[in-house]
């Protein structure tokens, strides 16, 4: 069994939190998102707790606290939660001594100088036909930024008894056609070094990110980001 990755989260740069956008960047403007159906606002909004085949026994969902309010969907964001928790050793926040997974997981208001806002979460279970349970596979959270383009995923956690059997690449295959459905154009995530070779591999396709591209990227969005990881990120756009 894998040793359990540590969530420490960054306190914000000022290069993230004060940098003007460039001149000449692709970007999309507000008021074009809001009046565009496809927009990931109203788009991923609409797919809230449906549930989506994506193999013989698999679906995938999109969950966010929220926007719904019932048990059932609490129940599934704390089971989301708790396959974190059993990928990743829990971290406090440095500011307000909170748990950052679970304030990322339930968009919890907090003091915090860190911006764990907006995300939603995505998940993966395995249904079980004899007795109707649903076993939670994979979880991951994801936060949308439409006006640069981009997307950030920085948790993704897939059960001990499901690793190496692609479980994880089809949450983010159909994860990222649904991004590209909204227009969005690149998907960041920090990997741990241990993690890199399989993130960066052919079948997944992401690419270590230049010093130069987490600074324009900065400028654009404050991006959440970890102690001791990798910045990476994958065009969908092409």
């Amino acid at each position: 069994m894998r040793r359990k990755q540590r969530v420490c989260a960054r306190a914000p740069s000022p290069l993230s939190q004060s940098r003007s956008r460039k001149r000449g960047s692709k970007t999309r403007k507000m008021g074009d998102i809001l009046n565009d159906k496809r927009s990931m606002i109203s788009g991923i909004n609409g797919l809230l707790g449906i549930p989506i085949p994506v193999g013989a026994d698999l679906t995938w969902r999109v969950l966010k606290s929220q926007l719904r309010s019932e048990s059932y969907y609490k129940t599934k964001l704390q089971s989301a939660l708790n396959v974190i928790h059993e990928c990743f050793e829990p971290s406090k926040d440095p500011y307000t001594d909170r748990d950052i997974a679970e304030d990322i997981v339930f968009d919890l208001e907090s003091d915090s100088e860190l911006n764990l806002r907006g995300f939603y979460t995505v998940i993966l279970e395995r249904k079980d036909d004899r007795d109707y349970y649903e076993d939670m596979v994979c979880a991951a959270t994801v936060r949308i930024n439409e006006v640069a383009g981009v997307a950030e995923l920085p948790l993704v956690a897939t059960r001990p008894q499901y690793r190496r059997l692609g479980m994880c690449r089809i949450l983010m295959n159909e994860l990222e056609k649904r991004l590209v459905q909204f227009g969005i154009e690149r998907l960041v995530l920090p990997s741990a070094q241990s993690a890199l070779s399989t993130w960066t591999s052919s079948s997944i396709g992401f690419s270590v990110m230049t010093d130069a591209e987490i600074s324009q990227l900065s400028a654009l969005h404050g991006f959440l980001d970890f102690k001791g990881t990798v910045m990476c990120h994958k065009l969908l756009l092409k």
